[in-house]
């Protein structure tokens, strides 16, 4: 046998082993392609859902505000205890008028 002969001899199943590697190859290029791709689009969806939560965090009141709105609600609260009290007396006074008039419609 020449080298020739060994050469060809070698060259059938030499092909069939290079096309079975390329095959290999590109399968898993393929299949690491649709997991990228795959990945990419999960990311995109968690990136859209962080920025409309930052969007509802940036439009909620800091501290410093609910520290005013704290403040702004007790004063509140004592002007309504005050207008309570003015209140009674004259909530007074318009029943005894009802009653009177009550009695003078007798």
């Amino acid at each position: 046998m020449t080298l020739e002969t060994v050469l060809l001899a070698l060259a059938g199943p030499g092909v069939a082993l290079a096309t079975l590697v390329y095959t290999i190859v590109s399968q898993r290029r393929k299949a690491n392609a649709d997991q990228l791709a795959a990945l990419g689009q999960k990311f995109g969806e968690a990136d859209k859902r962080l920025t409309q939560i930052e969007g509802r965090i940036e439009s909620l009141p800091d501290r410093d505000a609910t520290h005013r709105l704290e403040l702004s609600l007790a004063e509140m609260r004592g002007d309504l205890k005050a207008l309570t009290e003015r209140i009674g007396p004259m909530a007074a006074t318009s029943a005894r008028l009802q009653n009177f008039l009550l009695e003078q419609a007798k």
